[in-house]
């Protein structure tokens, strides 16, 4: 029987000896990796096992001891470069990765990066290399001065028995420290070296959100039987969810059901790993997409792989409406859908984690949510793109959920065409490497992929030539200001109308100029309007509440809400594509879509204060060939637009993000402005700068925001973000965002704009949203 050794009584956490922590952390990336295809399981298993035996290793020290536990009057004085942890750990995760055989020369670099920056962001790697200096020997060495010899003895033969190649002494540390300042910058040419390939990316990436995921959850969760994964037989949940649930027989229900069974019928070839779906809108692409992820992961399972499923939209508005949808097939088959098997994340996501009956409490389900624990994520492009691409610790925690996994991107038009180049060569890069399959699932597909890399699910040419609900006429030879597309438009008593205009101005002012002879059967929708307001208009609208509806974009891609007449500004095709399918969905009758180029006072095109000049041109080409369109040549004039933008769209912002995510650039000095680094990636940019208000609506409001301003007094900045964690998803349903510049700015408390409802009149419209009064904020959404 092994000897028991005694405790160090040396803590990471008020609650945490040091040696548990460590080697529960160990014991939990040991699980995760368990996940990773076997090949990267193989090659990693060494060096994450001393990350994760190491990464606390500073936290020995007296001065750390002392701080941990030093009243919180004290811990101000006490907190000094001596309490930090970091450096010093990192450095004998390098040396300790020395100490392996048969692994690549840059894992100790690795090892001392993802160590270094666990409570951080990632930085030029470059820099890391280069900044170690004499005072961090001076100070690393007067740290080791400060652990006590038997204390740390205690840890050392705990983390040996553990899986640590040697036993750590301070003599050993001492020579560590005072020659790694010639190791570390050794590394500086390789670094400068480094050829435009991800897979060190990649590997790093894996390495540093493996710690973060293990780290954060051995401290917060700690009981590792959470992180356990059922196998369910869910083959077949969506067809057992059609069968049980009424679809009316009708032309596209029958059109819907064809194309399900032709998904659902094509063979699977584990070795294709990029599928797409690409199907008119309003055929059922969202339980087409599920299902077959559903049986393709159980064609994987039977390799032994148990893949999540990761659902990635780009608009919130649509989060909800899907997720509902799951919601409904998981019941369907008599399972409760709780958070270890459908999760919705994003960063307005309500802190809630419920694993069957049981409701955790909200900081154990904060670290869940946000590091992915569960069977099928529901999530935003915002929190897929920027967890591939990104130096930020909190994104990146989450990025090896995504080995072994199924990702289905929904709308996947809707990613930037800068970035197309760059979004291929990530996606085939953690399909090679990580195993990931990729569904993609879209009405309009874009050329981000080669054509022989992608194995379709349906032969799309069926469908959009059988479609003939709508027809399109573009009325582009003459531009129309607002009052004269009022005069131009007759509306039917029988028929139902949406108007979807390109900027908040624009809607705005169009309502107003129809409301007095349109009265209670007209709704308005836009992002100055608060969600609560906008969610209940869109029940509204789906209930067939309003005759005719006034939006902006927002209604665009993938809310279901159908019209008889669509009138659109005109935009790039993809965007008046995905505005037809809010017309006659459900194939009854004829449908007809008017697309019209509105200018405002001065003469100056709408479309031309948000859309790219580019994509507006190739459209204009385009659509200046025909009077009227119908569904079933949507497909031709689609493919046209995208091999034209294949052909104008520059590759140049995608090369530089990638160049930097090769070379391992994930930041960079505010003052280099030569060299982009992965930080400068962002999905969506911003038009323009903007400042979120609250807009005190109603009684409920009203309660949050005293919550709210008891919170922003709270002193300590953890409880304060917990607390605020608290009330985030129910607050932000009464926060619109508007312009900086707007004239019509209220009172700023605690860095956010406050309407309160005594002042309601004054800054909200009850029809429209927030009053702008200067027009010359133009806003897109």
């Amino acid at each position: 029987m092994e000897n028991i050794l005694p405790s160090s009584k040396l803590f990471s956490h008020p609650d945490r000896l040091l040696e548990d922590h460590l080697i529960g952390t160990s014991n939990l990336i040991n699980l995760f990796l368990s996940e990773k295809p076997k090949c990267i399981e193989n090659e990693l298993f060494e060096t994450a096992r001393i990350i994760a035996l190491s990464h606390d290793l500073g936290k020995a020290t007296h001065y750390f001891q002392r701080y941990l536990f030093a009243a919180d009057d004290e811990k101000e004085k006490l907190k000094s470069k001596e309490t930090h942890h970091s450096l010093f750990s990192a450095v004998c995760a390098f040396y300790l990765t020395k100490q392996m055989s048969g692994i690549s020369d840059i894992y100790p670099l690795f090892a001392y990066v993802t160590v270094r920056r666990h409570h951080s962001d990632l930085i030029n790697i470059l820099d890391e290399v280069s900044i170690f200096d004499d005072k961090d020997i001076n100070l690393l060495n007067k740290q080791l001065e400060s652990i006590d010899d038997n204390a740390f003895g205690i840890v050392a033969d705990k983390l040996l028995r553990a899986g640590l190649p040697i036993r750590l002494d301070k003599n050993i540390i001492f020579q560590w420290i005072n020659s790694f300042n010639g190791e570390i910058k050794s590394f500086r040419k390789i670094i400068r070296n480094l050829n435009l390939n991800l897979e060190y990316y990649i590997k790093l990436n894996l390495l540093y959100s493996l710690l973060l995921d293990a780290d954060k959850n051995d401290v917060v969760i700690k009981e590792i039987s959470i992180f356990e994964r059922k196998f369910y037989e869910d083959r077949n949940w969506v067809d057992f969810y059609k069968k049980a649930t009424r679809f009316p027989p009708s032309p596209i229900n029958e059109m819907r059901q064809t194309a399900y069974e032709e998904a659902m019928n094509k063979e699977i070839d584990l070795s294709k790993k990029i599928y797409s779906l690409n199907l008119p809108t309003g055929l059922g692409k969202t339980l087409i997409s599920l299902s077959f992820a559903l049986k393709l992961k159980d064609k994987l399972k039977q390799t032994g792989i148990n893949p999540r499923i990761v659902y990635a939209l780009p608009f919130l508005s649509i989060i909800d409406q899907n997720s509902k949808i799951f919601e409904a097939v998981i019941k369907a088959n008599g399972f409760l859908p709780d958070s270890k098997l459908l999760l919705k994340h994003h960063h307005l996501s309500e802190i809630y984690y419920k694993i069957e009956e049981d409701e955790l409490e909200p900081d154990e389900a904060k670290i869940l949510i946000e590091g992915w624990n569960s069977e099928i994520i529901v999530t935003t492009f915002i929190q897929l793109f920027h967890t591939l691409i990104t130096n930020k610790n909190r994104s990146i925690r989450k990025f090896h959920r995504l080995a072994n996994s199924i990702i289905i991107l929904d709308e996947v038009q809707s990613i930037p065409t800068r970035y197309w180049f760059l979004v291929r060569e990530i996606f085939n890069k953690i399909k090679e490497m990580l195993n990931a399959h990729i569904i993609i699932s879209t009405a309009t597909e874009p050329f981000i992929f080669e054509k022989d890399q992608v194995l379709s699910l349906v032969n799309r040419e069926t469908y959009f030539n059988s479609l003939n609900r709508i027809s399109l006429i573009p009325k582009l030879d003459k531009s129309l200001t607002l009052d004269e597309l009022k005069e131009s438009i007759t509306i039917d008593d029988d028929k139902t109308y949406l108007f979807i205009f390109n900027t908040i101005s624009s809607a705005r002012e169009f309502y107003r100029k129809i409301k007095e002879e349109n009265g209670r059967c007209l709704g308005y929708l836009s992002s100055h309007i608060t969600p609560k307001e906008r969610h209940q208009r869109i029940d509204d609208i789906k209930k067939g509440k309003y005759k005719i509806v006034v939006s902006t974009q927002l209604v665009e891609a993938g809310v279901d809400i159908d019209f008889d007449v669509v009138v659109r500004d005109f935009a790039p095709l993809d965007s008046l594509n995905q505005s037809a399918g809010r017309c006659n969905r459900n194939g009854n009758g004829k449908g007809l879509v008017l697309i019209v180029a509105l200018t405002d006072s001065k003469g100056k095109k709408y479309a031309s204060y948000i859309y790219d000049p580019v994509l507006l041109d190739i459209t204009e080409k385009i659509l200046s060939k025909k009077q009227e369109i119908q569904e079933k040549e949507f497909l031709k004039l689609l493919e046209e637009y995208y091999f034209m933008i294949h052909e104008k769209t520059t590759k140049a912002d995608s090369k530089e993000i990638l160049e930097a995510v090769c070379r391992l650039r994930y930041d960079r000095d505010e003052d280099d402005e030569r060299n982009l680094s992965v930080s400068d990636f962002s999905l969506i940019e911003e038009d323009y700068p903007k400042i979120d208000i609250f807009i005190e609506i109603d009684e409920e409001a009203e309660k949050i925001w005293n919550e709210f301003k008891s919170i922003i007094n709270i002193k300590d900045r953890f409880q304060k973000k917990q607390a605020f964690d608290a009330i985030k998803s129910n607050f932000y349903s009464y926060v619109i965002s508007i312009p900086q510049n707007a004239q019509n700015m209220p009172e700023i408390i605690g860095g956010i704009g406050y309407v309160k409802r005594s002042l309601l009149d004054d800054y909200y419209d009850k029809d429209t949203g927030f009053k702008i009064k200067d027009e010359k904020s133009v806003v897109i959404w």
